[in-house]
């Protein structure tokens, strides 16, 4: 990952007059990167807080359940994600695959924080 102080160093070389390969070569980062660094004349943090989204690309897969599941939580908060998505995946058979696990540890992980 390249870092604002890279980027820093990259600028400096090139503003004395030393070429993209030199400037790149001695701040440890590629030629591309130095060129879009370059060519940008923008630092790495100022491009990332432009990229991050705060969205969700999916719908919920658990939203119709959720009510179902938080009532598991609030009788037996120790339960673990992976037990409730397997008994989700015996009572509504071919509606979660196995992919979708991660998705429900993070959404029980979200509410055992706020509840």
């Amino acid at each position: 990952m390249i870092t604002d102080n890279q980027v820093r160093k990259l600028m400096k070389f090139l503003e004395q007059g030393k070429t993209l390969e030199q400037s790149s070569a001695k701040c440890g980062m590629d030629v591309k990167s130095a060129r879009k660094y370059r060519d940008l004349d923008k630092l790495p943090s100022e491009l990332q807080a432009a990229g991050i989204r705060n969205w969700r690309t999916r719908s919920d897969p658990f939203i119709e359940e959720w009510p179902v599941v938080t009532g598991f939580l609030e009788i037996n908060p120790g339960l673990e994600a992976k037990t409730l998505f397997e008994h989700l995946q015996r009572q509504y058979p071919s509606r979660f695959s196995d992919g979708q696990l991660r998705t429900l540890q993070r959404k029980i992980k979200g509410w055992r924080a706020t509840e």
